[in-house]
């Protein structure tokens, strides 16, 4: 708690507006409405409420809560970068954007993020006289989303258009990041599965070749000394164990590839290169390392 107070006061001192003169009633308020615009999704008109009620001059109830509810918004806060090019890839510095049909931006050469609420919004982007649009659903916590326009394209159709002219298609685009996994969990997961069927199939086949006078619960059969089928017997036994360990190692590796593809899955934007990784690996039989990555 003391660190999250420390975080906000040092937000508040940086801040251009001063909450000095603020009442015991403004505190609550503020505390009141701020939750209010958390529960209905506006999260950054409550952490600006609840910056307000986390300053010295409130209570110090409201002002531990506030603080702890601003240092939770700071995780949750969704942003985006706005970027327009045309149709060659060069950047066009000198567009202005709206979000929901307020403005944010009258240009976009700072490169800075712009906190947003969770949701779905439309992005107008204005550059030259054209407008592009661009619909985006942001999540809570989805921090630096790219949100590109594109006006005009490199391969647009030419040809004659109404009144003689050439038509050209705008197009606007979104990077949408996607999960990739590495290619060796997902090598130990199925060759695990495939290692325990076929495993616990010889197992089971195994013990149907098992004589009718044999009993494998009783460990008897039911013939003269010297019979082959005493031979035939311990000959099943002995496949059908070896195809319960081997379905059972096979088992043991699909779940531990589930896993470890699980855990290894990241996030990567269309055109970056996913990390490669290098994982030592222990058996009974041996050991190794394993490479793991997305290599372009």
């Amino acid at each position: 708690m003391i660190a999250t107070r420390v975080l906000v006061l040092a937000v508040l001192a940086t801040s251009s507006v001063a909450y000095a003169d603020l009442t015991k009633e403004q505190c609550v308020d503020a505390h009141s409405r701020g939750q209010d615009a958390k529960e209905a999704g506006h999260l950054s008109l409550a952490r600006k409420l609840f910056l307000q009620c986390a300053q010295s001059a409130c209570p110090s109830i409201v002002q531990g809560d506030c603080a702890r509810f601003a240092d939770e918004l700071n995780r949750l806060q969704p942003s985006v970068t706005l970027s327009a090019r045309d149709g060659q890839g060069a950047d066009l510095p000198d567009t202005t954007v709206y979000i929901d049909d307020v403005l944010v931006a009258t240009r976009l050469d700072d490169g800075r993020p712009h906190d947003i609420d969770p949701g779905k919004h439309v992005f107008k982007f204005s550059n030259g006289g054209k407008d592009e649009i661009v619909t985006v659903v942001i999540g809570a916590g989805e921090q630096g989303r790219a949100v590109i326009a594109t006006f005009g394209s490199a391969a647009a159709p030419v040809g004659p258009a109404a009144g003689g002219t050439t038509a050209l298609h705008a197009q606007a685009a979104v990077a949408e990041p996607k999960m990739v996994h590495p290619f060796v969990p997902k090598l130990v997961m199925w060759g695990g599965a495939g290692l325990a069927v076929v495993g616990f199939a010889f197992g089971t086949f195994e013990l149907t070749r098992i004589p009718s006078q044999c009993s494998l619960g009783d460990h008897v059969c039911l013939a003269t000394p010297g019979d082959p089928v005493y031979n035939q017997a311990h000959s099943a036994v002995s496949n059908a164990n070896i195809g319960w360990i081997v379905g059972g190692l096979g088992t043991a590796a699909f779940v531990g590839g589930l896993v470890w593809y699980i855990k290894t899955g990241h996030m990567v934007t269309p055109g970056e290169t996913g990390p490669v990784s290098v994982t030592p690996w222990f058996s009974g039989d041996g050991g190794g390392l394993a490479v793991s990555g997305s290599l372009r």
